[in-house]
């Protein structure tokens, strides 16, 4: 009985160390999807000229789960209410931002992205896709270094804690 004890132990402490460092991995390429919508984005909005609401829906059928809920959100809020972008564009981010690994940080840069969309002209919405891009570049610089720092780090802690905890419980 001992023994399933242990490696119930070492299985949940691996796995919580495994769990960890998937958001680390997560973080990156959620970011890079991050600037694959303004990629869009500023094609959409500066060449085609295509309504708000028609950009986000075809951001939200380019991009994987769970940032592609964000734009697919504001797609339907935008056809169906009668609030203003930017309220909308806070308070989706706000609910769909738990489902992402990504920071406060790249979540502030989203969120004053926001503030701004739609309210310039074509010229200067594109400076403020071009800065937000900027800073979201930034952004995937650390947390690529984070990840290279982190990953394994947690990984090795969790099967370590695990094994800690089972010899000190044997």
């Amino acid at each position: 009985m001992k023994w399933i004890g242990a490696i119930m132990i070492l299985f949940t402490c691996t796995w919580v160390g495994i769990d960890i460092a998937r958001n680390y991995t997560k973080r990156p390429k959620q970011i890079r999807e991050l600037l694959q919508a303004l990629q869009i984005m500023e094609a959409e909005i500066v060449y085609a000229q295509e309504p708000i609401y028609r950009v986000l829906a075809y951001v939200s059928k380019q991009l994987s789960a769970p940032v592609s809920y964000i734009f697919h959100d504001l797609s339907e809020q935008l056809m169906i209410g009668d609030t203003s972008l930017q309220s909308l564009w806070e308070d989706v981010v706000s609910k769909q931002w738990r489902q992402t690994a990504m920071k406060a940080k790249e979540r502030e840069i989203v969120l004053q992205f926001g503030q701004s969309l739609g309210l310039h002209n074509i010229e200067q919405q594109q400076k403020q896709i071009q800065l937000a891009k900027v800073h979201l570049q930034h952004e995937l610089e650390a947390a690529l270094e984070d990840e290279k720092r982190f990953s394994g780090m947690f990984r090795t802690l969790g099967v370590l804690s695990g094994l800690l905890f089972v010899l000190i419980f044997i």
